[in-house]
């Protein structure tokens, strides 16, 4: 008798146990699950934060291999001619500019793209390029254009970006930049 009322006494304390189990298990999960949650968005937030910080540009967008990109002279040798805002000195000031376009040959839009940037191609895809990175120069003194290139470089991307396929343009290079 004392073997079976030990044995009883065992199975309601497992039972017991068995159920408080549950119960916090139940309670627990959730909020596991929520903090579990907040990290992963933390987590991709930082992720996020320092695919941004990489120097790859303002967007942020994946390094494309060195193999991966082709460069393409938008200007030629005579270069793009860009009043740029008046600054303190109150006088107008000029930009003469030659750059090309960095792109990703490993792009969805390659294709498309680099047929229109082909000599004989009549597409407009040369003139907006052409126009997207004038109206980003005009928005710059002289003083900025000299001293913040690298700013104007990525602001210049995202302005073609925005023209042109994101995945499919890397960036634009300034080959000459001259300013009066």
């Amino acid at each position: 008798m004392k073997k079976s009322l030990i044995t009883m006494i065992t199975l309601a304390l497992v039972l017991v146990n068995l159920l408080l189990t549950a119960i916090l298990a139940v309670a627990v999960l959730p909020e596991v699950k929520s903090a579990n949650a907040l990290i992963s968005k933390v987590a991709a937030a930082i992720d996020l934060d320092s695919a941004s910080a990489d120097g790859n540009g303002s967007s942020g967008s994946n390094k494309v291999a060195l193999s991966d990109q082709e460069s393409i002279a938008i200007t030629g040798d005579d270069g793009i001619t860009v009043n740029l805002k008046t600054g303190d000195d109150g006088q107008e000031h000029y930009a003469v500019v030659k750059f090309s376009l960095t792109v990703n040959k490993k792009a969805d839009s390659y294709k498309d793209n680099a047929a229109a940037f082909k000599e004989d191609s009549t597409s407009p895809a040369k003139s907006l390029v052409i126009q997207a990175v004038q109206q980003t120069l005009s928005q710059h003194t002289v003083d900025e254009v000299r001293n913040d290139q690298q700013t104007i470089t990525d602001e210049c991307t995202a302005a073609v970006q925005k023209v042109l396929d994101k995945s499919y343009v890397v960036g634009v290079v300034f080959t000459s930049l001259t300013t009066q």
